[in-house]
Order: C-alpha cells, then structure tokens, then sequence
C-alpha cells in the first residue's frame, strides 16, 4: 500500500522510532581510509553570493534558459551533452548552436558516442550526429531493446541541420570517440554555466523529471576547468566547488568524486533530501542505510518505473526499508514520471547535484561532473524543487514489490558495464 502526497514534503523533523538493526558488518560499513566522515561538522558556512548559484528547474523551463543564453554568446559556447536526439528539441538547440557560430563565437561540442546506443533505442530513435549505426552499436541498441522492452531503429534519417554543424568552421564537435563522458554542462562567454541532469531531447522537455542549475562568474567556470584537468583537488571550504570524476585525469580504478560523496552522506546529521534516477550502487545502498539508523530524516524522490534498471531501482527501494526497518523518518517517494535528476542536498545546508548516479558505472567508467555549495538558501531552493515534483508521487509504506529475475539481469548489465571501474 502506498499513500499520495497530496503537499509539498515538509522540511521539518518527524517523530521517529527505533530502526531494526542488521548485520553488524552492514552497520559499521567503512569508507576508504583516510577519509573524512565529517565534512560538514569540520567546515564553517562559507559566504558566497545570495543569488548565486540558483535553480534553474527542469523541462521546458530549463531548456529555454539554455537556449536563450546560448542565442546571447558573443565570445564561446561549450556543450558537454551525453545524449542529443533528432527530434523538435534537438533541432531547436541545433538552430542556437549554428546561429552563435555564424555570429563568431566558438563552439566546442563534446559528444560522446557511447550515447549513441540509448538514442537509437529510446524518445523517437533518432540521434543528432550518430547517424551510421555501426555493428557493435547496433547490437548493444537491440540488446538494450530486448531487456527494457524498448525496440531500437538502426535507420537513421540524414539531418542538413547536423551537417550544417559539423561542416562550420567555427564549431568543434567531439563526436568520434567513445569518451564515457555522462557529464550534462552548457558554459557560454566562459562566464555562465548551468548543469545538472538534462540531456538534449523531447523527453526531457515534456515527460521526463531533470533539475538544472546556473552558475554566474568566470572563475567558476575556470575552476570547473582546473578540475576537470586534475590540476588541483576538491576542496569544500571554497563553499562552491565541483566533484568530479574523469578518467584522463584521474589513476585507473580510482574515483576521488565517489570518496567525496560519500563522505558527504556520512556527515548528515539532520536530514538528506534526495532525488535520483537510478540506483543500485551498494555503498551507497549502505551510506543511506547507516543515516538512517543514526536518526537522520531520509526523503529519497526516485521513479516507480525507470527507464532502465527499473526493478533495480525498486529492489534497492525495498532493501533500504528491509536493512533499516522502515522507520517514520525513512521516507520514500515513487513518481509516475520517469526522474532523471542526481542531487542531494545534505542538513538543508549542502547540495551535491549533476551528471552523477547511485549507479557503479558513474563512479568507475563514466566522466562525471557534480556542483558541490554550501549555500543554504540555494539548499532551500533545491528543496523546494524537489518537493513540487514530489506531489505527484506516492510514499511507500509496504514492501516495494519487483522481478527479482529481470533485477538479476540489469544487475549483471550494470556489472558487466562497470567491471573496468572502481
């Protein structure tokens, strides 16, 4: 059984019951050594600009923002797009892109082809740039098909707005390679950015649930880039920073973003308030677990059906509710929607939000790139976002029932996929 939320969730303190505890291994999980488990508790409030980073929102919303700060660039644009379909919306950014070029401003497109594969099998099976379907893409789109009941088209229709792109001397498009690059990020003059969990497609315009974020100034956009170049390392007491995995800068099979994340679980002491698209990553499993049973209030906002991992993200939900005994403040929001956001907002006070699942493949294979702020008015207004999208859904309040076989199955996809990660 399940009850409606008929309100926004509060952000206040619920009455709470003593959680069941499990396996003494379980409870004392452990992050790697030399970790802090209390970033918050160690660090002071950092002053940084009122409005400054903000909430964007999500659908149409989000993506004329995007589309009408790319149509303003004078200097430069640069697209970190994971998937670009060929359809309305894809078009429409396309136009952008090519009217900023021919104003002279440089365009810099990393897309990565690895994508490829989820654009020939999901919205209208069309990619943007992808349009020779080579053999192991076209395996990898039928067997993503068969699994997730989602027919792939291997016809790829031709597209003189594409061309037109790839041919303009002033455009950059990083299309060829399979980079493993999931990050979502629109920078435009070196001075604006905004990222999140969108992609470029109809989808995420009208039916799927994303939140995106801006960010003003030129030095966050340079720290961005210090960042991603491996140059320096995250550090929370600048307020704003970013986490972020990438697997030119960082040692194979290693993932600093995931130690970080984690770490900022681990210091909630109040409240975690988290929307996420897919789950399934035990550690994380385990970090929400151990909040739990340490009294920490727990909203978790994820689909009733995802797109893939469906029964794994389900399975994971249940799991949660088995290891801790469900308790009052363990609450537990299903959307009729497919979610597609990754943020977590820790103590209303820090916000980790961006390309990044609970999923092992973000944290060992995939480029990823999360905003980190201590900033608790933006917390707040992160919330807030969150809790709207929240009406919709149902609170569990019962096992949360799924096919442990086909859970079997995408377990193993997400393992085969992840087995070169950390």
């Amino acid at each position: 059984m399940a009850r409606r939320v008929s309100r926004p969730l509060p952000a206040v303190a619920v009455p709470r019951t003593k959680p069941r505890m499990w396996s003494r291994k379980q409870a004392r999980g452990r992050l790697p050594a030399g970790t802090s488990v209390d970033l918050l508790a160690a660090a002071q409030p950092v002053a940084v600009a009122v409005d400054n980073p903000r909430v964007v929102g999500t659908g149409d919303v989000a993506f004329r923002r995007i589309v009408e700060r790319i149509s303003r660039a004078t200097r430069s644009v640069d697209i970190r797009a994971f998937l670009w379909r060929d359809d309305a919306a894809g078009n429409v950014f396309g136009e952008a892109v090519l009217a900023a070029a021919e104003r002279g401003a440089q365009v810099t497109i990393h897309k990565d082809r690895i994508a490829a594969v989820y654009e020939y099998a999901g919205g209208n099976k069309q990619s943007f740039f992808h349009k020779r379907v080579d053999p192991v893409r076209g395996v990898q789109a039928w067997f993503l098909g068969a699994v997730f009941r989602k027919k792939g088209s291997f016809k790829q229709r031709p597209n003189a707005l594409a061309a037109a792109i790839l041919a303009h001397p002033g455009i950059r498009v990083e299309h060829h390679r399979k980079r493993f690059d999931h990050s979502k990020v629109y920078v435009v003059d070196d001075e604006w950015m905004c990222l999140g969990s969108m992609g470029i497609g109809d989808n995420h315009l009208h039916d799927w649930v994303d939140l995106m974020v801006e960010l003003d100034g030129a030095e966050h956009v340079a720290r961005l880039r210090q960042r991603m170049a491996g140059d320096d390392e995250f550090d929370p007491s600048r307020g704003i920073d970013f986490l972020v995995h990438s697997r030119e800068a960082h040692r194979p099979r290693t993932c600093p973003m995931l130690t970080h994340r984690l770490a900022l679980i681990d210091s909630a002491r109040t409240a975690l308030t988290i929307e996420m698209a897919y789950l399934g990553d035990r550690r994380f499993t385990q970090a929400l677990a151990r909040a739990v049973v340490r009294g920490v209030e727990v909203t978790l906002v994820t689909s009733a059906r995802a797109d893939v991992l469906g029964n794994v993200n389900r399975a994971t939900c249940d799991t949660l509710r088995r290891l801790t005994g469900a308790p009052d403040h363990l609450r537990i929001v299903l959307l009729p929607r497919m979610v597609h956001s990754k943020v977590v907002v820790i103590d209303h006070r820090v916000v980790d939000i961006g390309s990044a699942n609970f999923t092992r493949i973000s944290h060992g294979v995939y480029d990823e790139i999360n905003l980190y702020a201590d900033h608790t008015p933006f917390a707040h207004s992160v919330e807030r976002e969150i809790a709207r999208h929240a009406i919709d859904g149902v609170v569990v309040d019962d096992r949360v029932r799924y096919r442990r076989l086909a859970s079997g199955v995408e377990n193993a996809i997400m393992a085969y996929q992840s087995r070169k990660g950390g």
